[in-house]
């Protein structure tokens, strides 16, 4: 009998071990019992008010152990601009006037230890790309890439070669795949990708794999579909419905073990999302439970750093900021 229940006990053990965030179960002799796992984040008001004041549709990087915010626009202005911090709360200048010009929906990557940004909008969509390895001086790869001038499209680092996904350019949405491994020569994967054209749409680099999250297409429709590609030229639906809402100007970051997606635009009635959603296989989503409030918002940027979630700015109309830009910086653990 004693050795029955050691035994038992053992096999509970390793059960409780088995289990991640989902469920766990504890079995006895007699009864199962089922202990479910909430994925609960606790936001945090890092800043108020950034030195580089209230914007969206900016980008932010990862890079030199330091997070980074560049360019965007805010209340009548774009910028061509790159800040960094260290901590979250400190945040410096590397340069407030960039020799590239100022821009907003504009798409950037950390790859071959630079930092890169291509094309955006200013009054037209452009197609130019750029690169940085200290944020302060940056230099221009080339001013008319082969692929057409684009805004609200994204770009990715897979095994050194940088990947611009979609986009729009006068109100058409694209869905063509351009790569290359110097950022001067751009060669064209696909003219229309499998996922179809959109814009607004988020795309990160996890498991080794690009996934593109969501976004708004051609007909104009808010999408939540899920796809990936083990080396962006061969693409594979993962979900064509998944758990969150469908959106466009979310953001999607990626700690060690999955993929963030936060926040968003609802619908064309102006409202958004404040929900975040975590997946590890890009199949399933696990709502997370916000133990403070934090504010509906869209046109922001995630990233993961110190071991928590950040989100920078972004924007909301009547969110009770001036000119409805988000101001501020939250961390999330």
């Amino acid at each position: 009998m004693k050795k029955n229940r050691y035994i038992i006990l053992m096999l509970s053990f390793l059960t409780v071990l088995s289990c991640d965030i989902e469920e766990t179960q504890i079995e006895d002799n007699s009864t199962k019992v089922f202990v479910t796992k909430t994925l609960s984040l606790t936001p945090k008001k890092v800043l108020k008010e950034t030195p580089f004041g209230g914007r969206a549709s900016h980008t932010s990087l990862v890079f030199d152990n330091r997070m980074w915010v560049i360019a965007g626009n805010g209340p009548g202005i774009y910028y061509n601009d790159a800040w960094y911090s260290k901590d979250g709360t400190t945040w410096m200048a590397a340069i407030k006037k960039a020799a590239f010009s100022s821009r907003t929906s504009h798409a950037a990557t950390v790859s071959q230890d630079k930092m890169w940004i291509t094309g955006g909008r200013f009054v037209n969509e452009m197609n130019d790309v750029w690169y940085s390895t200290d944020g302060e001086t940056w230099k221009e790869a080339t001013s008319n890439a082969a692929f057409s001038p684009r805004s609200g499209h994204t770009m990715v680092d897979l095994h050194g070669r940088m990947f611009v996904i979609g986009g729009q350019e006068n109100g058409v949405e694209k869905g063509d795949i351009w790569v290359s491994s110097d950022g001067v020569k751009w060669n064209l994967v696909s003219n229309l990708a499998p996922f179809g054209a959109r814009r607004d749409h988020a795309s990160v680099v996890y498991d080794n794999k690009i996934w593109v999250i969501g976004g708004y297409d051609i007909n104009n429709n808010f999408l939540n579909d899920v796809w990936y590609s083990p080396n962006g030229f061969q693409w594979f639906l993962a979900t064509p419905d998944a758990d969150f809402l469908p959106r466009r100007n979310h953001a999607v970051t990626v700690d060690k073990n999955g993929m963030w997606l936060t926040a968003g635009t609802k619908n064309n009635d102006f409202t958004y999302y404040n929900d975040f959603w975590y997946s590890t296989n890009g199949i399933d989503w696990e709502k997370a439970n916000l133990v403070k409030k934090f504010h509906e918002r869209t046109q922001h940027t995630s990233v993961y750093f110190d071991k928590k979630l950040w989100i920078i700015n972004g924007y909301a109309m009547n969110n009770g900021n001036p000119d409805d830009f988000y101001n501020d910086i939250w961390s999330f653990e």
